[in-house]
């Protein structure tokens, strides 16, 4: 996996849908730190469908991180997936909508 990857980065994936062999492609936040960094990554999907529950972050940058849309972290869907999934680049999260992700993420785990 390339070096340029890191955590806070927003990539369009090709995401696997449970229980089924269906992707689909979305956008993900890698949440996976420079440790978890391999040749999996460990990803949160992102979603601009309305918050569902206490562990969805609302994205208050969501522009700055190359989303066309509002959009939220779902962090109690977090995954991992082949780093030849992450398609394309779209930008960074703001370090304010990041450090929310991260608390949820260890507030799960």
């Amino acid at each position: 996996m390339s070096s340029k990857k890191k955590q806070g980065e927003v990539w369009l994936a090709d995401v696997l849908f449970k229980g089924t062999q269906q992707t689909k492609q979305r956008p993900v936040v890698i949440v996976g730190n420079e440790l978890a960094l391999d040749i999996d990554v460990i990803i949160a999907p992102i979603t601009s469908q309305k918050s569902r529950n206490r562990f969805d972050i609302v994205l208050k940058y969501w522009e700055e991180a190359g989303l066309l849309k509002p959009s939220v972290v779902r962090t109690s869907k977090i995954t991992s997936i082949h780093g030849t999934e992450l398609q394309r680049h779209l930008g960074e999260l703001h370090n304010h909508n990041l450090e929310n992700v991260l608390n949820m993420c260890k507030k799960l785990f």
